[in-house]
């Protein structure tokens, strides 16, 4: 016997085809991107109208991130439009990101922090992978405090915190002290400790790399006092800011394999100064 499927059983089942495929594809898309998301729609009392030249400018700046093509090692400064209308936008990767991870993350993070803050001027998104953020004004260069930190911490104790706290205390100044050395193009650093029992705690710390090395130090600095604050004896936790971020967990969560930042370039062969005069050693940065 044939059965014939009638059309209102067609479109069912096609609709119903059509709704598993698309929950698979969600589902492919929040285990790449959205394993963790935090967002902050700070300046609620600062909010642009629709179709203004705000929000076009604000388009323009999300509409950029697929297009990327100069991968920066994970740091950019975006910016569109003209005052008082134009919009900067500031954006990171992990340092361990390939260029593609990088800019799948970026894209992603920023179609849903406009999405979710919809008519904020000033919004900031950390997904597990990137951190984006936009706002009315110049950010470059700046240490930030707003929006206040955001401390998330993992649920389970350490099974021995006093020892846990200690490497992990150790740890974190180690890599702080790594990170804000890191030079213009990338201020990140990431290792791992022995915390007792065969108990292993891994971290990562970052700064944007327009911070001096002096901001980027008191940045970290305020996140470890947060972490104290609410995550010690924790296995894990993060600890958010505008401009740095710090993480640890008791199970490895990163790729211990950084993308390799280019070689400095040679030093200019030069004849040892006259007597009497004073040499002058010239420092060049690489440009971003």
């Amino acid at each position: 016997m044939k059965w014939a499927m009638g059309s209102s059983s067609s479109s069912t089942f096609l609709l119903f085809l059509y709704s598993f495929l698309l929950s698979l594809a969600t589902l492919t898309l929040s285990q790449l991107h959205d394993v963790y998301f935090e967002r902050n729609c700070s300046d609620t009392n600062s909010n642009f109208t629709p179709n203004s030249a705000y929000q076009t400018n604000l388009n323009a700046i999300i509409s950029q991130f697929p297009t990327l093509t100069h991968f920066n090692y994970g740091f950019f400064n975006l910016s569109a439009g003209e005052s008082p209308d134009k919009v900067y936008s500031s954006a990171l990767c992990r340092g361990n990101l390939t260029q593609d991870r990088c800019y799948s993350c970026l894209n992603y993070t920023a179609t849903e922090l406009e999405q979710l803050c919809p008519w904020n001027k000033a919004a900031i998104a950390w997904s597990e992978l990137c951190l984006v953020r936009y706002a009315n004004r110049d950010m470059y260069g700046l240490m930030e405090d707003d929006p206040p930190r955001t401390c998330v911490f993992n649920e389970q104790n350490a099974s021995n915190p006093v020892e846990f706290n200690q490497a992990l205390s150790d740890l974190l100044n180690e890599l702080s002290a790594k990170a804000a050395a890191g030079g213009p193009l990338r201020k990140y650093a990431a290792g791992s400790a022995s915390a007792g029992n065969l108990e292993m705690v891994y971290a990562t710390v970052q700064c944007t790399p327009d911070m001096t090395q002096e901001n980027c130090v008191t940045c970290l600095n305020f996140a470890m006092t947060e972490l104290r604050l609410c995550c010690l004896g924790r296995k894990g936790c993060r600890v958010l800011r505008p401009t740095c971020v710090l993480r640890f967990e008791s199970n490895l969560f990163y790729n211990e394999t950084a993308v390799p930042l280019p070689s400095p370039p040679p030093s200019p062969t030069t004849s040892p100064p006259p007597k009497g005069k004073t040499s002058i050693l010239s420092l060049r940065y690489f440009e971003v």
